[in-house]
């Protein structure tokens, strides 16, 4: 049988979801400042102003025309937060892409017949 193994560093950010997950079920009031601590947070101001300006158009935001770097990056910060992602889900179809090699890019060779 192949084995395909996962790294530590993407192992141990599963393990990390799941004891969250545990956490979370376990508190009364749903809020635990550990999940707070734990979630990673997207540094948009590493983007270049005209992705900013296509997530903007491509969302269809509602901004008033000539916004500044911050001023982006605040709004689309905002929206991206409140995009709800299923953990779950794309744990999966990532370990199945890293096993499936679906991140290398696909290699056609033209035989030459059309």
């Amino acid at each position: 049988a192949r084995h395909l193994y996962i790294c530590d560093f993407h192992k141990n950010l599963i393990q990390s979801v799941r004891n969250r997950r545990k956490r979370k079920g376990s508190d009364d009031d749903g809020d635990s400042p550990v999940q707070d601590i734990d979630t990673p947070e997207v540094d948009l101001y590493q983007l270049q102003v005209n992705t900013l300006r296509r997530y903007k158009r491509h969302f269809k935001l509602q901004t008033r025309p000539g916004l500044n770097k911050a001023q982006l990056v605040e709004i689309i910060g905002c929206h991206f937060r409140t995009i709800p992602v299923n953990e779950k889900d794309t744990l999966t179809y990532f370990i199945y892409s890293v096993k499936n090699d679906k991140n290398k890019p696909d290699l056609k060779l033209d035989s030459g017949v059309h």
